[in-house]
């Protein structure tokens, strides 16, 4: 019993904002593919009660999206992440070369970049703002087609490998 009373203690004192100092982040993730391609992504920032402040740099470099020789991607981007209690913004910037074929065999040669590209949950679902560009034309990023969204999330998953 004396031991359980000493846990719950000190979850209470790790969850009380006064007994929790911001720490400090940085870190560096490297993927390569059995291709040989590329991703590298350094965060650092700071994470506290009921927070969060980071930034991350992904650079590309003929990566190869789920290990397939057909297609490559090459670029960088950069990401903001801030959480605020119930908040979370992500701010993206930068652009990606996807080359190669699809899944069907077809050409493929697409250029996305993001320009203050923000996505917004703050519990009713995701907001987006900022501008995308794919392959020269400027779309709204709150306006986008389905198949430009899906393309955006892909592209973005990216981040996941941080």
């Amino acid at each position: 019993m004396k031991r359980i009373a000493c846990l719950v203690a000190l979850a209470a004192a790790s969850l009380s904002g006064s007994a929790f100092a911001a720490l400090t982040l940085d870190r560096t993730t490297t993927v390569t593919d059995s291709l040989g391609g590329k991703l590298a992504v350094t965060t650092s920032g700071s994470i506290e009660l009921p927070g969060a402040d980071t930034s991350s740099q992904l650079a590309l470099v003929n990566f190869h999206p789920h290990d397939k020789a057909n297609l490559s991607v090459n670029g960088s981007l950069a990401r903001t992440h801030e959480r605020s209690n119930e908040t979370v913004t992500n701010t993206y910037n930068g652009s990606v070369t996807l080359s190669g074929t699809d899944k069907d065999g077809k050409p493929v040669n697409d250029t996305l970049a993001l320009q203050n590209v923000q996505v917004v949950r703050d519990g009713n679902g995701p907001v987006f703002s900022g501008t995308v560009v794919l392959n020269g034309t400027s779309v709204d990023a709150a306006h986008l087609p389905d198949a430009a969204k899906h393309l955006l999330r892909s592209v973005l998953r990216v981040f996941e490998f941080d």
